[in-house]
């Protein structure tokens, strides 16, 4: 690269702040032009410097990295935010995407997954973990689930789902189930009623989504 990367560290913890300052700096094309302890110290930095990347803690005095984030994303959004985080929380790592953050890696990561992940910043990619997006996945399957109990489908319902999704007709629906087709079109109407949708497309979405089949 002709010209540096230039980088602000965000962290609370001097010594682990020096400490990554000094990592960072040993990056080929990459240089440290600030530390901070907290996200208003960030911001009044930023009134005087813009780096390319901010690394930044979450849990912080005065203002986290959560805030400085959206606060960063808001009034400067060329700059790309890496979150460093102890924190393996599905909603942390959520509350940090929501925020705008480019990337996310927890502190325990080595120089080389750091260097990966400021390269992509960089050039307008995204970087999170394996570890992070397994829990942002483990998160959303949770989401899911919990969104399942307030669809309160009989057992009869979810037989003619079923076969709805297996591509039966409703006179063959009603003679694998030994009932008449006016009473599987009962049915039919009771899951687009609950289910919240009017085709049979959505009767398969939704079965899908939640496992159903």
């Amino acid at each position: 690269m002709s010209e540096n990367l230039k980088i602000l560290i965000v962290e609370d913890h001097k010594i682990l702040c020096e400490s990554l300052a000094l990592l960072v700096g040993t990056i080929d094309g990459v240089e440290v032009i600030g530390k901070t302890a907290n996200g208003r110290d960030a911001l009044l930095f930023l009134e005087k410097q813009q780096p390319d990347i901010i690394m930044t803690d979450i849990g912080m005095p005065i203002m986290n990295g959560i805030e400085l984030t959206i606060k960063v994303k808001a009034g400067y959004p060329k700059i790309k935010i890496l979150v460093l985080s102890v924190s393996e929380e599905g909603e942390t790592i959520k509350d940090a995407l929501r925020a705008g953050a480019n990337g996310y890696i927890f502190k325990s990561a080595e120089k080389e997954e750091l260097e990966t992940a400021i390269r992509n910043l960089a050039i307008g990619k995204r970087y999170y973990n394996d570890l992070a997006m397994d829990k942002l996945a483990e998160i959303q399957t949770e989401e899911m689930a919990d969104e399942l109990p307030k669809v309160e489908l009989s057992q009869r319902e979810i037989e003619v789902l079923k076969l709805i999704v297996a591509e039966m007709s409703g006179t063959e629906i009603a003679e694998k189930l030994f009932i008449s087709p006016s009473t599987v079109e009962t049915h039919r109407k009771h899951l687009f009623q609950k289910i919240g949708v009017n085709s049979s497309v959505g009767l398969v979405k939704f079965a899908i989504k939640f496992g159903i089949i």
